[in-house]
């Protein structure tokens, strides 16, 4: 609370604002600097996503119906700001090149998923330390 409070004094008049720029180490007790995160850092960082979701068996009629199966999907990987990013935008941008024929013919602007859902994307993240597996998959 004593945090905020300083804090919120400080924003309102630019001699605070200037001190708060020039010094966030300090105002944030460390735990922001100028300075990105040491190799250390980002070797020492990961994530993991996970997703649940429902849908529609192949051939299961969705207007009828109620969605009919149940996943849980997960992704892991690297630091996600400075290594997992700049995978995924290489490789994306390598399968927009050599994919070409397996991307939508026809249509305006796509999702990533609809853009990508029949490319190597996802296998090319793999064996690159971007994981993506299915946890559990199951009919309701």
């Amino acid at each position: 609370m004593f945090a905020g409070l300083f804090f919120l004094f400080f924003v309102k008049f630019g001699i605070g604002r200037q001190l708060l720029i020039k010094f966030p180490w300090l105002f944030s007790f460390g735990y922001f600097s100028k300075q990105g995160p040491t190799q250390k850092q980002m070797d020492a960082t990961s994530f993991t996503m996970t997703f649940f979701g429902q849908g529609y068996s192949q051939g299961f009629d969705p207007d009828n119906n109620k969605p009919n199966i149940r996943i849980c999907t997960q992704v892991k990987g690297p630091e996600a700001g400075y290594v997992a990013t700049p995978i995924a935008m290489v490789q994306a941008a390598l399968t927009l090149l050599n994919d070409a024929s397996d991307l939508p013919k026809a249509g305006g602007v796509f999702t990533p998923g609809a853009a990508f859902s029949r490319t190597k994307l996802i296998d090319r993240l793999n064996k690159r330390g971007i994981e993506f597996s299915v946890i559990s998959s199951s009919e309701v």
